[in-house]
Protein backbone atom coordinates (compact mmCIF):
# COMPACT_ATOMS: atom_id res chain seq x y z
CA UNK A 1 0.00 0.00 0.00
CA UNK A 2 1.29 3.21 -0.86
CA UNK A 3 1.68 6.25 1.44
CA UNK A 4 -1.21 8.58 1.33
CA UNK A 5 -0.31 12.21 0.19
CA UNK A 6 -1.15 13.95 3.40
CA UNK A 7 0.61 14.89 6.29
CA UNK A 8 -1.31 15.78 9.69
CA UNK A 9 -0.42 19.16 11.46
CA UNK A 10 1.05 19.62 14.84
CA UNK A 11 1.54 17.00 17.04
CA UNK A 12 -0.98 14.59 15.04
CA UNK A 13 -0.11 11.41 13.50
CA UNK A 14 -1.93 9.85 10.86
CA UNK A 15 -2.59 5.87 12.29
CA UNK A 16 -3.55 2.90 9.90
CA UNK A 17 -5.44 0.69 12.30
CA UNK A 18 -4.91 -2.66 12.99
CA UNK A 19 -7.89 -4.90 11.44
CA UNK A 20 -10.41 -5.17 14.57
CA UNK A 21 -13.29 -7.11 13.02
CA UNK A 22 -13.70 -9.79 10.75
CA UNK A 23 -16.35 -9.40 7.71
CA UNK A 24 -18.66 -11.96 6.90
CA UNK A 25 -21.28 -12.53 4.57
CA UNK A 26 -24.87 -14.30 6.06
CA UNK A 27 -26.42 -16.19 3.70
CA UNK A 28 -29.11 -13.53 2.35
CA UNK A 29 -26.07 -11.81 1.28
CA UNK A 30 -25.62 -9.36 4.11
CA UNK A 31 -21.65 -8.20 4.92
CA UNK A 32 -21.81 -7.92 8.73
CA UNK A 33 -18.57 -6.73 10.23
CA UNK A 34 -17.95 -8.97 14.36
CA UNK A 35 -15.25 -7.77 16.31
CA UNK A 36 -12.66 -9.93 17.16
CA UNK A 37 -12.43 -9.61 20.22
CA UNK A 38 -15.28 -7.36 21.68
CA UNK A 39 -13.76 -6.67 25.08
CA UNK A 40 -10.63 -4.81 23.46
CA UNK A 41 -10.02 -1.20 24.90
CA UNK A 42 -6.70 -0.53 23.10
CA UNK A 43 -6.28 -0.61 19.78
CA UNK A 44 -3.23 -0.95 17.57
CA UNK A 45 -1.72 0.48 14.82
CA UNK A 46 0.87 1.63 12.69
CA UNK A 47 2.33 5.23 12.26
CA UNK A 48 1.91 6.42 8.18
CA UNK A 49 2.83 9.93 8.57
CA UNK A 50 3.64 12.33 10.94
CA UNK A 51 2.89 15.93 12.29
CA UNK A 52 6.36 18.27 11.65
CA UNK A 53 5.78 19.26 15.76
CA UNK A 54 5.13 15.33 16.57
CA UNK A 55 8.60 13.74 18.26
CA UNK A 56 7.31 10.75 20.47
CA UNK A 57 7.00 8.33 17.39
CA UNK A 58 8.32 7.51 13.93
CA UNK A 59 6.90 6.19 10.82
CA UNK A 60 5.84 2.61 10.96
CA UNK A 61 6.07 2.44 14.25
CA UNK A 62 3.45 -0.29 15.89
CA UNK A 63 1.49 2.42 18.33
CA UNK A 64 -1.81 1.47 20.68
CA UNK A 65 -4.50 4.08 21.53
CA UNK A 66 -7.71 4.29 22.80
CA UNK A 67 -10.79 2.43 21.27
CA UNK A 68 -12.77 5.89 21.19
CA UNK A 69 -10.11 8.32 20.15
CA UNK A 70 -8.97 10.59 17.33
CA UNK A 71 -10.80 11.57 14.23
CA UNK A 72 -12.16 8.88 11.80
CA UNK A 73 -10.24 9.89 7.97
CA UNK A 74 -10.63 8.15 4.59
CA UNK A 75 -7.93 8.75 2.28
CA UNK A 76 -8.02 7.09 -1.42
CA UNK A 77 -10.39 4.71 0.16
CA UNK A 78 -8.58 3.13 3.00
CA UNK A 79 -9.74 4.20 7.04
CA UNK A 80 -7.18 5.82 8.74
CA UNK A 81 -7.34 7.76 12.18
CA UNK A 82 -5.79 10.88 12.79
CA UNK A 83 -4.34 11.31 16.73
CA UNK A 84 -3.02 13.64 18.80
CA UNK A 85 0.50 12.82 20.28
CA UNK A 86 -1.35 12.40 23.70
CA UNK A 87 -4.10 10.15 22.50
CA UNK A 88 -1.51 7.89 22.31
CA UNK A 89 -0.80 5.08 24.56
CA UNK A 90 2.70 3.99 23.77
CA UNK A 91 4.44 1.83 21.26
CA UNK A 92 3.96 -1.82 21.13
CA UNK A 93 7.95 -2.96 20.86
CA UNK A 94 8.84 -6.06 19.11
CA UNK A 95 10.99 -7.58 20.80
CA UNK A 96 10.58 -7.30 24.89
CA UNK A 97 13.97 -6.14 26.71
CA UNK A 98 15.18 -6.33 30.17
CA UNK A 99 14.72 -4.40 33.27
CA UNK A 100 18.27 -3.70 33.89
CA UNK A 101 18.98 -2.39 30.31
CA UNK A 102 18.95 1.53 29.53
CA UNK A 103 16.11 1.99 26.98
CA UNK A 104 13.58 1.80 29.94
CA UNK A 105 13.52 5.01 31.51
CA UNK A 106 13.49 6.26 27.87
CA UNK A 107 10.33 4.43 27.30
CA UNK A 108 8.82 5.57 29.94
CA UNK A 109 9.28 9.45 29.61
CA UNK A 110 11.55 10.10 32.43
CA UNK A 111 14.95 11.63 32.36
CA UNK A 112 18.23 9.60 33.89
CA UNK A 113 20.45 12.35 35.54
Amino acid sequence: MKTPAFRPGGNRYLVLPDQIAEDSETIGGVTLSIPKDPNKQAIEGTVVARGLAASDYEVNDKVMYGQYSGYDLKLEGVDYKVLQENELLGQHLSTPFDSDQSALPLVMGTIQL
